[in-house]
């Protein structure tokens, strides 16, 4: 794929990776939970409810050792841009893209608790809007895509979120924003 034909504005192009760093990408994305992660993601859940709230009880905070990111590959397409752009900032129409870097694309997705609410999922980037653009990877490849779901950070969910491309390159040249396309 062209990606210098894909997007109207570039505003973040980030050198994209070079190959050693993309296997080390490649390798390390979905490993298992390290014990620092883990304690990270434990120390930072608090009770959300005040003490006089009857809901304040039966809070239960949820155990991280459990998660598991898909054991799977990412789409050639995805790889071809982080080759291409390494993370970075596009705009296509009224669509915003703030695709995270092979550094955050990790981090945000355990920061984000995707394991936790959206098993089988993984954020590769934000519309600036807190919406994110999700790799299904529940099922298989179709043609070496997973379909791409939309879903808001404060509503992380399969029966809220919303699919709106079949591919990485759908989803770019795709120029109604994320808002529109969850809200239509």
């Amino acid at each position: 794929m062209n990606w210098n034909a894909v997007f109207e504005k570039e505003y973040m192009k980030i050198d994209g990776l070079s190959k050693d760093d993309l296997q080390r990408f490649l390798c390390a994305w979905n490993m298992p939970m390290s014990e620092e992660e883990i304690a990270e993601i434990v120390e930072r859940q608090q009770n959300p409810f005040p003490v006089t709230d009857p809901l304040y009880s039966q809070y239960k905070p949820f155990d991280p050792s459990r998660w598991t990111l898909p054991q799977k590959k990412l789409p050639i397409s995805y790889i071809d841009f982080l080759q291409y752009s390494n993370g970075g900032e596009f705009v296509n129409g009224e669509r915003y893209f703030q695709f995270f870097s092979a550094a955050d694309f990790r981090v945000m997705n355990l920061a984000y608790e995707f394991p936790e609410y959206m098993r089988g999922a993984v954020s590769l980037g934000m519309d600036g809007c807190g919406n994110h653009y999700i790799f299904d990877m529940r099922e298989d490849m179709m043609d070496g895509e997973y379909p791409i779901v939309a879903a808001h950070s404060g509503n992380l969910g399969y029966e809220d979120c919303k699919k709106i491309a079949d591919s990485l390159a759908d989803l770019c040249r795709g120029t109604t924003s994320v808002e529109d396309e969850l809200n239509d």
